[in-house]
């Protein structure tokens, strides 16, 4: 791999990057169509010193039919422009799903398999296994009318399952995760270019959501050492989503992830379970809210008439997640990735070391596409312009209703870019977006507000990716939604919502029975020692309420430093 850096930290330049991605469940899939999509990973790939390699992994194979031909379509042209094609490694990893009892068995070869990967695990021998040989296993196969899926809850992995199915890939006799995890490391390791690599998945559900927490460690942790920056993408769920994926699934997973990027609540855990479980996401993570797409395309389709009620409904679904998708990859792409390394800097992840401040609790950035218009919705090409920018303007008003947080949110630095036709944009427009982004910023000198403004392809489309640092988990309105959805479930069934930590015998979200005040519950016999308070986890315990503040503590003892001048 490329000795070059990232970032120079004494002229600000940045050498050009190269993007990789893991793609889990049918999310995903899609992140990396989309990816495969943009025509831009030709131009990385023009650039000898470059690769691109993508991984996706699912239960079953139907939700990545289409990503391969897409890899297809990208490999041809790779040739049309003379490309060599060994440039880029495009796989696809189909786990298929085992009877209850087989699943049951391989996981109590678990305290044998960590015991090899991780010595700690001896910490708790009583080890049980958190899915029974009556655990009702859900189907892979996808239900379709025409050519549109229309997926029923019988065919939704809760994450305790998909966890235990990726563990039985990466662990068992064939280790087909292992080694695929092997191959992905290998090819980015011959990059002669600094690397990131982007971990897709979904946020609801159970299939992305349940595996992440163990793919990504693998990844970082044991295969590219924290060498190379891994940055977590999650798309939030909308409202048109089924319960399924917007409910206790959020819940836990938020949950999950917030003891991985939090310092706080990740050292408590490291200093008592070890290293491997340090935050994998080292580049970084991005929660992708879809709620503003959705509201602004599902209106489309609900009045087409004709058609099936659910088929509209996942043709919405399914055109919001596309644009989503394609508007993010785009915007990773960008100048050779180095859009992404510089949108990530205000959250602290790719300064230079000496400007690095934790964000503590505060470790979510939100990447909102905020979609301002849909063709043939509500306007028509030809109609007066006034007609145009008095719809664009109501819909800029929107974005606090649906960028997914809680009312009196303020942090300390927004940035927004607007990609529309040169006609449709003006310094109307541009004062109404920053008038309305201005509410989320603390008052005065201590926010920041950024924008800027691209030409789009298309003149019946606007829209603007609005990046939000310094967000906290019960900031996020998913985060209540979903912790009311984990609360009306019977224990058994909430169990089967975790994923991190399950191995070691704990489920993270219930509370601890020694230790009252803590999180943890112990799923077997032997007790759970205290790391991380019951209120934290509900999100009910104090913490900063901005970033500045967070700041402001972590560098108290430095400002007395500070030497006066006249």
């Amino acid at each position: 791999m490329s000795g070059l850096s990232l970032y120079h930290s004494a002229t600000g330049k940045q050498a050009p990057h190269c993007i990789h991605a893991v793609g889990i469940g049918k999310t995903g899939a899609q992140m990396i169509d989309a990816l495969l999509r943009t025509g831009e990973l030709e131009d990385m790939l023009d650039d000898p010193r470059a690769r691109f390699t993508a991984l996706s992994i699912d239960i079953g194979d139907a939700d990545m039919a289409q990503m391969r031909q897409y890899g297809d379509s990208f490999i041809d042209r790779l040739r049309d422009r003379e490309i060599p094609t060994d440039r880029a490694q495009i796989r696809t990893v189909n786990l298929s799903v085992p009877s209850a009892d087989e699943l049951y068995r391989s996981l109590s070869d678990y305290p044998e398999w960590l015991g090899k990967e991780f010595p700690r695990f001896d910490y708790r021998p009583a080890f049980q296994p958190w899915l029974t040989s009556s655990t009702t296993m859900p189907k892979a196969d996808k239900h379709y009318v025409g050519q549109l899926e229309v997926p029923g809850e019988e065919e939704h992995f809760p994450r305790a399952v998909a966890k235990a199915i990726y563990g039985s890939a990466y662990y068992g006799a064939d280790r087909t995760l292992a080694n695929e995890l092997d191959d992905f490391a290998r090819s980015i390791d011959q990059t002669r270019l600094p690397s990131i690599v982007l971990v897709f998945f979904g946020i609801g559900g159970g299939t992305g959501s349940g595996m992440v927490v163990d793919l990504a460690r693998h990844l970082t942790n044991v295969r590219l050492g924290r060498r190379v920056p891994v940055v977590g993408v999650g798309l939030l769920p909308c409202s048109g989503d089924p319960e399924y994926q917007r409910g206790a699934s959020v819940y836990a997973t938020l949950n999950d992830l917030d003891c991985m990027l939090d310092e706080t609540k990740n050292n408590a855990i490291t200093s008592v379970w070890g290293d491997l479980y340090k935050n994998p996401f080292n580049g970084g993570f991005l929660a992708l809210p879809q709620e503003h797409a959705w509201e602004r395309l599902h209106r489309y389709t609900t009045i087409k008439k004709g058609v099936l009620p659910e088929v509209r409904h996942q043709q919405a679904l399914h055109v919001t997640n596309k644009f989503v998708d394609d508007s993010f990859c785009r915007y990773v792409l960008h100048d050779y990735g180095r859009e992404l390394f510089r949108v990530l800097r205000p959250s602290g992840y790719t300064g230079a070391p000496h400007e690095r401040v934790s964000p503590g609790a505060r470790n979510w950035t939100l990447f909102d596409v905020a979609k301002l218009t849909h063709p043939g919705v509500q306007v028509l090409p030809g109609e007066p312009m006034s007609k145009w920018r008095d719809m664009i303007s109501t819909w800029i008003g929107f974005i606090p209703q649906y960028l997914g947080v809680r009312e009196g949110f303020k942090t300390d630095y927004i940035e927004a870019h607007t990609f529309s036709a040169r006609s449709r944009w003006n310094d109307t427009m541009e004062n109404k977006l920053q008038d309305t982004l201005k509410q989320f910023l603390l008052p005065g000198e201590d926010g920041t507000l950024t924008t800027s403004q691209g030409e789009f392809f298309d003149e019946l489309t606007v829209y603007t990716n609005v990046v939000v640092p310094g967000v906290a988990r019960p900031d996020l309105t998913a985060f209540h939604t979903g912790r009311d959805a984990y609360d009306a479930l019977p224990e058994q069934e909430r169990i089967l919502q975790h994923s991190f930590l399950l191995e070691l015998g704990i489920a993270l979200n219930e509370r601890n029975q020694e230790f009252g005040d803590y999180a943890g519950m112990a799923l077997g016999e032997g007790g759970i020692p205290p790391m991380i308070s019951y209120d934290d986890i509900r999100g009910e315990a104090s913490l900063p309420s901005t970033g500045v503040e967070i700041q402001t503590a972590n560098i108290a003892a430095a400002v007395t430093t500070v030497v006066p001048t006249p």
